[in-house]
């Protein structure tokens, strides 16, 4: 029994960890509802020829993109699968690397993570299905391990063993809202572009062979009170996104700054800067692992 709950405040420690989103807001993990610029098309002349020193003929296509659809686009996937990377820099000191899958159809998704910091490195297996969640660990420092375990909850159990009281999640029902539709980078980059989107302050489009490349800078500011405690975090950044004819995304390159901090404590701010990019595919085939443990 010890070495469970052990094994279960390991587990908040590396939720902690490895969450690199901004903060997940109530507000931005539902769909959105106030998206008044989300509907401007993006339009941009693009040049199709070589630079103006050739003696070929520019001609220029206009090229129009609406957010809003895209956003919906992502809201309708029922299935997909991702692999991502997250490093801060210019140090380089925290490196996530992460690839997983989700099938809304059944309610079911995994993850597979590495994270690094500092001397740890941290190998995480999770996958959630109907009401249940599995989550395994093993933790190395200097290549030794020294914390390894596994467990299998329900929702509810996992809600009450690890995230009340410690989190801002009120609810096992808004615990797994947040698993399927948090905005997180790299555990569900799309429902992390929705929220980048959503919050964009300006734009640019251009085709590039069959998919259009959306260049954008974005804005979000967030204030967390969690104990008593309020904490404000803005993020800056600009993000590169490729996006299909049928508006969803399948590449994204994201660079942000993080600033946080709390209330009455303003001069003891910090900045983090970190680079994001991940890959997208719309299928579903989870690992061995996963199809052993769900069956």
């Amino acid at each position: 029994m010890n070495n469970v709950r052990r094994f279960i405040s390991l587990i908040l420690i590396l939720i902690i960890a490895v969450s690199v989103s901004a903060c997940v807001s109530k507000e931005s993990s539902m769909p959105s509802t106030s998206l008044s610029s989300a509907s401007t098309p993006l339009t941009t002349g693009e040049s199709t020829s070589t630079p103006s020193t050739s003696s070929e003929t520019t001609t220029t296509q206009t090229i129009s993109i609406n957010k809003a659809d895209i956003i919906e686009a992502i809201e309708k996937v029922e299935k997909y699968e991702f692999a991502a990377q997250y490093s801060t820099i210019p140090e380089s000191d925290i490196q996530i690397t992460s690839k997983g899958g989700f099938d809304y159809s059944k309610e079911e998704v995994f993850w597979e993570i590495i994270s690094k910091s500092g001397d740890f490195v941290t190998y995480s297996n999770e996958t959630v299905w109907d009401d249940s969640i599995y989550y395994s660990a093993l933790v190395k420092q200097n290549n030794k391990i020294v914390q390894k375990g596994e467990v299998t909850l329900t929702i509810d159990e996992y809600f009450e063993k690890v995230l009340k009281g410690r989190t801002e999640t009120a609810t096992p029902e808004e615990f797994k809202q947040q698993l399927f539709e948090g905005p997180d980078p790299t555990r569900n980059p799309i429902y992390y572009i929705r929220d980048i989107l959503s919050n964009a302050d300006s734009f640019t489009a251009s085709q590039e062979g069959d998919n259009y490349v959306l260049t954008f800078t974005f804005t979000k500011e967030e204030q967390i009170t969690l104990n008593s405690v309020q904490k404000v975090v803005k993020i800056q950044g600009t993000g590169k996104l490729w996006i299909r004819k049928d508006n969803l995304p399948i590449k994204g390159e994201i660079e942000i700054t993080k600033t946080t901090s709390y209330a009455g404590l303003e001069e003891n701010a910090t900045t983090l800067n970190a680079e994001i990019t991940f890959e997208i595919m719309y299928e579903y085939q989870p690992p061995e692992w996963v199809t052993k443990i769900t069956k």
